[in-house]
């Protein structure tokens, strides 16, 4: 393992920082009920739990050193599909102006 890593440094190492995009993927289940909740002295907190009926939402990102470059959101989850899409039509567009605009 540590020779694998040792040769993907080799090969990334003389990357310049300004060419890194970072990918970023979170989901979040809407129906799920907070286990903790504050109130007021004296007064009780109020409420349901109920099961998880919510959808979910997925959020994908990329960002470069400079600025945000593709944010997706998408009920359920993510998969291949769906991330070939973002690539397709979010970041890869994004990415060709970016690589123009250092080009002169």
């Amino acid at each position: 393992m540590q020779k694998l890593r040792v040769e993907y440094w080799k090969k990334i190492k003389n990357i310049e920082v300004q060419n890194l995009v970072f990918l970023d993927e979170t989901g979040m289940m809407l129906g799920l009920a907070r286990t903790h909740a504050r109130s007021q002295v004296g007064t009780r907190v109020g409420g349901i739990k109920p099961f998880y009926r919510g959808s979910k939402v997925t959020v994908i990102g990329a960002i470069s050193l400079k600025k945000v470059l593709a944010v997706m959101t998408m009920n359920d989850s993510m998969d291949g599909p769906a991330f070939a899409v973002f690539i397709e039509k979010f970041l890869g567009p994004q990415l060709w102006l970016l690589c123009r605009s250092s080009d002169g």
